[in-house]
């Protein structure tokens, strides 16, 4: 689906079973060289520290504004065949990609009383006709919970950290549901500085929620 190389699977008794993958061998292997390794990084956020570093610098500028998340569950970098991919399903709206996300991605096995997308905006879904975290759960079957609402903000590429953290809080909730206590699962394609997602749960813990992990297709 990638590279447009044919594909061709043997039928035996390992792949008679087996869902066909959506990539070539080539391209598998790309997505493969960009798993994360865990060592070297954040235990909270999957940061990669550097030498110097004994605390992550990323979670404690977001612990002086935010209730920092539990764990962030992500097993891809941003880079690469990754990066291209996500780059392709979400501005050049190739829906087709959304299959191999699918097929790549593996929620966390835990528990949670609801998972929530992490809205975009109205207008950018309208944009591209789909939207792009909803529509990946949507192919996994995954019952979530749309208790959130994106309202219009300034291009978050065009900002710096700090710039950032100084702008009002982009969501709203539009669901009246009780959340005190509950354990929530926040999912969005990519997670770069935290500040959305962050963002997104100050408003869970307005509502008393116990606490919260995050998963994301990249990092």
């Amino acid at each position: 689906m990638q590279c447009q190389t044919r594909l061709f699977e043997s039928l035996n008794a390992t792949t008679f079973y087996k869902k066909a993958s959506k990539l070539c061998t080539v391209c598998n292997e790309q997505w493969d060289e960009m798993k994360l390794e865990i060592d070297g990084r954040c235990e909270k956020c999957l940061k990669q520290l550097n030498v110097a570093e004994t605390i992550c610098l990323d979670c404690a500028f977001l612990s002086e504004k935010f209730n920092l998340m539990d764990k962030l569950y992500c097993a891809y970098q941003y880079d690469g065949i990754v990066k291209e991919m996500i780059h392709q399903y979400k501005f050049m709206k190739d829906v087709a990609i959304a299959e191999i996300l699918v097929e790549k991605i593996r929620l966390p096995h835990q528990k949670y009383d609801y998972v929530v997308p992490i809205p975009s905006s109205v207008y950018k879904d309208q944009e591209r006709t789909f939207n792009p975290v909803r529509f990946v759960l949507d192919l996994k079957q995954v019952n979530y919970h749309c208790l959130l609402r994106m309202q219009s903000r300034p291009k978050q590429s065009k900002l710096s950290k700090p710039m950032r953290a100084q702008l009002a809080n982009p969501f709203e909730i539009i669901s009246m549901v009780d959340l005190k206590e509950k354990n929530i699962l926040l999912v969005d394609d990519i997670y770069t500085t935290g500040l959305t997602a962050h963002h997104a749960a100050q408003l869970l813990f307005d509502r008393k929620i116990r606490k919260f992990d995050v998963f994301t297709f990249a990092r």
